[in-house]
């Protein structure tokens, strides 16, 4: 899986047509979606040292609070149906207040505990855990809540760097202590709150005329793929990355996990018929990792990463050979903001799906012991995930334009004049495409076809009579950087759930073009 070839050039024509959308649009358009939200838009300044902290609630956070709040009770009303509207209070006002972040959460479930407990309780707690000014003896409630954030991360992800922390709050002050605690248990039972939000905003028809973003999605990939989609909904699942984050962790489709599985007699044929797909993979991670040194092959004029699926799986943040599609999320992200967010990595999977099903129909007509995985060039993958979550998302932005401020918000922040971001390029070159094409479809058609080398796309005919204009224009050369990856061939008998390895071997390519 990959290239080394780390050069992709993008001929003139589209270059041109790409720089025609001005990066000042951009943040035009995330000045005009703050405050239509009731939000301040963030200077140059504040965009680079507060935005993580700002689509966390953790900056201006009653501002947020405001915004949040107007924007669900909003959502609300529209609610078509009692019974969706009775999920929504469920999760976002069980006990008539509103809830509407990973802190209101946390802080809802500490109180059913300890009723009358505040933030205040945690300050000298988090001052001897040096989380907070310890000198300070007034501390606001975003200082506090950035520093039960930054504590939170610690204990879901540095156990021994924890216990000593908790050593040195308890010699300080037991009973700011002992509320931290709760406020960190609250935290946790927050996380499958987090989740549910999330999912409730996908999934359930909480739009006019009883729609679910499910169903936009539904109908913007239909269609791309020429008969009725129905995404299959990822699986959200938080993780503690200590800023806002979201990554997309790919799964197989079947039609290629028959190519990249092979049953060697009827005990494995029935192991595999009674566990399912998913239970195998979720097993590839028991194999063992192999060396954690970078191991390098030379093979004719490429040169490999050797690894493992769990080792690969481990250091990846889109994870390898995943059971299922996943969307992995900072449960910090307030969940409003993050919604453009879920869908901008729902596209990425659904994308990679896709390529993926149409390189396995193309596998069946080939016989041979390598899979060489299909790649997508990084800068049209981001493109393409930021300009078809923009237009799947216009119609609600444009009732609730904070549901995508956390989104316009990442992107003004990184198109500044000179910026070589993937999100920033990535989006101008897909929408001067959609631009110059008469359907989304036909553009996302188009950059399957040439996901991993977009150079080719200029020469298609509808281009290049769109683009006329600008012939002799001069191109543009994206780079990006990473070794091929090897992964061998591994033999193993299931024991239970566990892998037991019989043989492992390295299947050397066959000449200079074997992986691509």
């Amino acid at each position: 899986m990959g290239r080394n070839d780390s050069v992709v050039r993008i001929p003139g024509p589209w270059a041109k047509a790409a720089s025609a959308f001005p990066e000042s649009l951009t943040t035009r358009a995330y000045r005009e979606a703050a405050r239509w939200s009731g939000v301040e838009p963030l200077s140059d300044p504040a965009l680079s040292a507060e935005r993580s902290f700002h689509v966390m609630g953790l900056y201006r956070r009653t501002e947020l609070l405001q915004a949040s709040r107007r924007t669900l009770e909003s959502i609300r009303a529209s609610i078509p149906s009692d019974p969706t509207r009775a999920r929504f209070d469920r999760l976002f006002r069980p006990r008539g207040e509103w809830i509407v972040d990973l802190h209101d959460a946390a802080l809802d479930w500490a109180r059913l505990r300890m009723p009358g407990i505040h933030w205040r309780a945690a300050r000298a707690a988090l001052g001897a855990a040096h989380r907070i000014p310890s000198a300070v003896d007034s501390v606001d409630e975003e200082t506090l809540l950035r520093g039960m954030y930054a504590l939170a991360v610690l204990a879901a992800t540095d156990s021994s760097a924890f216990a000593a922390t908790r050593t040195d709050m308890w010699r300080s002050d037991s009973i700011s202590t002992a509320a931290v605690l709760v406020f960190l248990r609250g935290y946790t039972e927050a996380l499958r709150w987090y989740s549910e939000a999330i999912e409730f905003f996908l999934n359930e028809p909480w739009l006019p005329q009883a729609k679910s973003l499910r169903e936009l999605v539904r109908t913007d990939w239909t269609s791309v793929a020429g008969q009725r989609f129905d995404p299959d909904l990822p699986r959200i699942e938080t993780r503690w990355f200590g800023y806002p984050q979201a990554v997309p962790q790919y799964g197989i489709p079947p039609e290629l996990f028959s190519r990249l599985i092979t049953t060697r007699n009827p005990s494995a044929a029935e192991w595999l018929r009674q566990h399912g797909q998913g239970a195998l993979l979720r097993s590839l991670r028991w194999l063992p990792r192999g060396d954690t040194s970078l191991t390098l092959l030379r093979a004719g004029s490429e040169t490999l990463r050797l690894t493992t699926v769990p080792r690969q799986s481990r250091e990846s943040l889109n994870g390898f050979l995943e059971p299922r599609d996943a969307v992995a999320i900072d449960p910090g992200y307030s969940p409003l903001l993050a919604i453009g967010a879920v869908i901008h990595e729902w596209q990425h999977l659904l994308f990679r799906r896709r390529q993926l099903e149409l390189f396995a129909r193309g596998l069946a007509e080939r016989d041979s012991a390598f899979v060489e995985l299909p790649g997508v060039q990084p800068h049209l993958a981001e493109g393409f995930a930021e300009w078809s979550a923009e237009r799947i998302l216009g119609p609600v932005a444009a009732r609730w334009p904070l549901l995508t401020l956390g989104e316009l918000e990442k992107r003004a922040d990184l198109a500044r004049p000179g910026s070589q971001d993937q999100h920033t390029i990535g989006y101008a070159l897909v929408r001067a495409l959609g631009k110059a094409l008469p359907t989304p479809g036909a553009a996302t058609a188009l950059l399957l076809r040439y996901a991993q080398d977009p150079s080719r796309i200029p020469s298609e005919p509808a281009l290049r009579n769109a683009w006329a204009r600008y012939r002799g224009s001069s191109g543009q050369t994206l780079r990006t950087s990473m070794y091929p990856i090897l992964t061998p061939e591994v033999t193993f008998t299931m024991d239970k759930d566990f892998p037991d390895v019989v043989t492992t071997r390295i299947l050397v390519p066959r000449g200079a073009d074997a992986v691509r």
